[in-house]
């Protein structure tokens, strides 16, 4: 429509407005009600009303008369936190107050001159602008804004508001995620803003691979999470804080009342799930880590590096001495002392190392044999190896059963130990069947292609290497192997996508060179020596079949395929000229095309380790540390396999709770954690109902004990509390806002005997900051 002409009295209501004219806008605004001789609504030549006018110059007086007058306020709301005027917006909040729960002024926008889509609501503006104030005005309010559906969603309304304008959806899923991802809008609004940042990060990252077109939006917004909970973490001040923040566990984890669960580095483990390698790698973190670690031995980093070496190489000689102790007595102080991670991590390589030696010692074949002998007895060597062999099955078997089987494959060294350990059962299996079914004994040239001897020496071949292989998982310690051996992992991944395009196109010219030669195959007897293939002194008939032709592909990558293989002995020149440019067009392609390409690929991948060198390797030595922090698993193999004293004694146990549970009703033999619990509901002062507490379920006991202090809301404070604030100061880049946690430190008598430091974390109301 075509821009409606301003009047005089219009233009000069508009520009008292502009210059901040109280009293021009006032008489102005009496004579509209008397007279009606203007527009109060009216807008300039940028589409501005007075009342936007009056939000951009700040001129909150004007703003506040223009409403007394009950001028239009249309997408004011959205603009003054466009302009991030903290005055306005409140202003306007507080103007007019629908009833009801809808506690934010309707917006009544014309779709016409708005600058605004329908989707954007006022938080999700603020959230936008990341403005502190602003979103601690609207969710003091209890404004929220609601979760998009999953991406996948094929609910009526996500299926049609697809149909109707995808673009609109997908860009309305972008900004609610957007909004979701605002630091102030998740520190105000979640009881626990680390695990909602990691979950919040995590859920972009995904969402980045499904919708491509806004990849890069996605991503952002993950990092940006990630950023987050790394900024939190840099304002610990101490160990004991830190603590706290990576021993808290969610709500549904700690509903478990178990004593040993509480200093487990429950979030330290959530961030690695999640992936937030700058909250793992962040300084704080790995302080508190290497303190664990290294616990027992003290100023071990200031020691000289032969003084580290031959203190591992000593405590390596003892680990069968160690293990034995434990064994014997787990909770005497060697027992304890082999329990320790640095302890337990050098004893499993020492056993590991030990394991490769006795391979070493079963491919020298000291102990000789006849080699002749189609069944042969297992050697002294290979008995070695089975209890080693047995260990490392059991191991797996347990991570499995702990981590779950979800868990346990999304660890490619998993993976590698898996095929790894079948290869080794598979070899014993074949050795067992050709000791039982031959006894005999017959020159090795006459045993036939498939015989268990011969399979189970080509198994236990490449099991040895897989074996040799692993090693390389203990460079992660180290901090120069350690960036060098993710680098090799990610160019695993490059060589992998490289394949899918080689192997195409290695199909593609098998196919025609074999369609090409199949008719000129000859047989064994007519050629030299009586050879047929390409590993005869003469190679010939490379191209006969499409399996054979698959092999001299390959091996021509490396040179070892002559060119006369083109040639046929009928004097068919064409066919000759034929074949030789279709090999000679593979061997472009893929030595200087594909090769080429490979290597670009692996250097880039090394690039963007080295560019992050500190942050993969923290992140990857991280994930290591943990293995050995958690309970269980203390025994190396061989050892691991021998039933200790305590495992009976647990079985024993479980075996009694069975049996002993059987007579009971149901109900009579539930945990102890839910009676316990129980117990705690039905004192008077414990409320059941759980949401009642303004403060979330966090507790740290430095005792035996693990119990919950809770505080009703408005209740007088415990004169045995002692509360203080730390506040947080995280910075965006958009701005710095503060975020107050509180940190309660609370003595509760416990069984009316002890008193247990305990504490209990959560987000304090907004008011409070």
């Amino acid at each position: 429509s075509s821009e409606v002409e301003l009047s005089a009295e219009e233009r000069a209501y508009l520009t008292a407005v502009e210059k901040g004219d109280y009293a021009g806008v006032k008489h102005a605004l009496r004579e509209a009600e008397v007279y009606y001789n203007m527009d109060v609504n009216c807008l300039d030549p940028l589409g501005r009303s007075a009342l936007l006018i009056a939000i951009e110059n700040e001129n909150l007086e004007i703003m506040e008369l223009l409403l007394d007058h009950g001028i239009h306020t249309g997408d004011a709301l959205l603009y003054a936190i466009r302009k991030e005027v903290v005055g306005a917006v409140e202003l306007l909040l507080s103007h007019r107050r629908p009833s009801g729960e809808k506690q934010v002024p309707s917006l009544m926008m014309d779709s016409q001159f708005s600058e605004f889509t329908p989707d954007i609501t006022p938080i999700m503006l603020a959230a936008h602008t990341n403005n502190y104030e602003i979103i601690k005005l609207l969710v003091q309010r209890k404004v929220t804004i609601p979760r998009p559906h999953q991406i996948r969603c094929d609910c009526v309304e996500c299926v049609s508001s697809s149909e109707v304008d995808s673009l609109r959806h997908s860009r309305s899923r972008l900004n609610i995620y957007k909004a979701l991802a605002s630091p102030s809008l998740i520190a105000l609004s979640s009881e626990d803003p680390i695990l909602t940042a990691f979950r919040l990060g995590w859920e972009l990252k995904e969402l980045s691979k499904v919708e491509n077109e806004f990849r890069q939006e996605y991503e952002e917004l993950s990092q940006q999470c990630k950023r987050f909970a790394k900024d939190l973490l840099d304002q610990a001040r101490s160990s004991r804080e830190l603590e706290t923040i990576l021993n808290h566990r969610d709500n549904d984890q700690s509903e478990e009342l178990d004593p040993r669960q509480c200093h487990d580095l429950a979030k330290l483990k959530l961030a690695i799930k999640y992936h937030q390698k700058e909250f793992v790698a962040q300084p704080n973190c790995q302080q508190l880590l290497a303190t664990l670690w290294y616990d027992g031995f003290p100023g071990w980093r200031r020691r000289h590096w032969a003084v580290k070496l031959v203190t591992c190489f000593i405590i390596g000689l003892l680990f069968p001495a160690f293990s034995l102790i434990y064994l014997l007595a787990p909770k005497s102080a060697l027992g304890r002392f082999i329990k320790k991670p640095f302890i337990k991590f050098i004893c499993h390589t020492a056993s590991y190392l030990t394991f490769l030696f006795l391979l070493l010692l079963a491919s020298q074949h000291i102990a000789r044999t006849n080699l002749h002998m189609q069944g042969p007895p297992p050697t002294i060597v290979e008995w070695m190896i089975l209890p080693w062999v047995l260990g490392f099955i059991w191991a797996e078997i347990k991570e499995m059963w702990d981590g779950g089987f979800t868990e346990y494959i999304h660890d490619w060294w998993n993976l590698m130990d898996f095929a790894m350990n079948s290869l080794y059962l598979a070899t014993i299996s074949l050795k067992i069947v050709a000791y039982v079914k031959y006894n005999s004994s017959r020159p090795r040239e006459e045993w036939e292609m498939w015989h268990p001897t011969l399979i189970a020496e080509a198994l236990f071949a490449i099991a040895n290497i897989f074996s040799s292989l692993r090693l390389i998982s203990l460079f992660t310690a180290n901090s120069h192997l350690g960036p060098l051996q993710i680098s090799l992992g990610r160019m695993l991944l490059d060589i992998l996508k490289f394949l899918f395009i080689y192997c195409l196109v290695l199909l593609a010219f098998a196919n025609g060179l074999n369609q090409l030669y199949f008719y000129y195959e000859t047989k064994a007897s007519e050629e030299p020596n009586n050879c047929k293939g390409i590993r005869c002194e003469k190679q010939n008939n490379a191209f006969s079949t499409l399996f054979e032709t698959l092999q001299s592909l390959f091996w021509s990558i490396f040179g070892l395929l002559n060119l006369y293989v083109t040639n046929v002995k009928a004097r068919h020149e064409f066919t000759e000229f034929v074949g030789a440019t279709m090999f000679g067009t593979y061997n472009v392609i893929s030595l200087v095309v594909l090769l080429n390409m490979l290597i670009a690929m692996m250097n880039n991948s090394y690039q963007l380790i080295a560019d992050h060198a500190d942050i993969e390797w923290k992140f990857a030595r991280t994930k290591l540390w943990m293995s050995y922090f958690d309970e269980g698993g203390t025994l190396p193999p061989p050892f691991n396999i021998i039933p200790s004293p305590k495992s009976v004694w647990y079985l024993l146990m479980w075996l009694h709770n069975k049996l002993c549970r059987r007579g009971q009703p149901p109900g009579e033999g539930s945990h102890k954690c839910e009676n316990l619990r129980e117990q705690h509901q039905k004192r008077p002062s414990w409320p059941k109902d759980k949401t009642d507490w303004p403060f979330c379920k966090c507790c740290v006991s430095f005792g035996n004990q693990c119990p919950r202090v809770w505080r009703k809301r408005g209740e007088e404070k415990n004169p045995r509390c002692s509360r203080s604030s730390v506040k947080f100061l995280a910075s965006d880049g958009l701005g710095s806002h503060v975020i107050c946690w509180c940190w309660s430190i609370v003595f509760s008598e416990v069984q009316g005997q002890h008193n247990r430091l305990a504490g209990s974390i959560g987000a304090l109301p907004a008011s409070c900051c």
